[in-house]
C-alpha cells in the first residue's frame, strides 16, 4: 500500500499531539526557570523595587475603586456607615454664591 506523500492521515490527531508536546516542553522549560525567577525576586535592585512599587500602587488604586464603588455603598445601605451628606443647592442659594455686578 503506497500512500500519496502529500496526504496526511489523521491530521487532527497529529496536530493535537504536536500542540500537546510543544505545550509540555514549554511547561518543563518554565518549571526549570521558576527557581531562578523566585531567587531573582528577592534581590534588591532598581527593576525589582520599581516593580514592587508599581504593584503596591496598583493594589492601592484597585482598593480605592472597590471602596468607592462597592464596599462603601453596601455599608451605607446596611447602616454600618453614615452616608455622605449630599450638597444640593436651591436656585436662590446658587444665585447667592455667584458674584453680582456690584462686587
Amino acid at each position: 500500500m503506497n500512500e500519496d506523500p502529500t496526504t496526511i492521515s489523521a491530521p487532527a490527531i497529529k496536530a493535537g499531539a504536536a500542540i500537546a508536546s510543544a505545550a509540555g516542553a514549554q511547561v518543563v522549560e518554565s518549571a526549570s526557570k521558576a527557581t531562578s525567577i523566585f531567587s531573582d525576586l528577592l534581590v534588591l535592585n532598581w527593576p525589582n523595587i520599581a516593580s514592587a512599587a508599581a504593584a503596591i500602587y496598583t493594589l492601592a488604586l484597585l482598593a480605592e475603586f472597590c471602596w468607592k464603588k462597592f464596599w462603601r455603598p453596601f455599608f451605607e445601605r446596611i447602616g454600618w456607615i453614615k452616608p455622605k451628606p449630599r450638597l444640593v443647592l436651591t436656585p436662590s442659594e446658587w444665585a447667592a454664591l455667584r458674584p453680582t455686578e456690584t462686587d
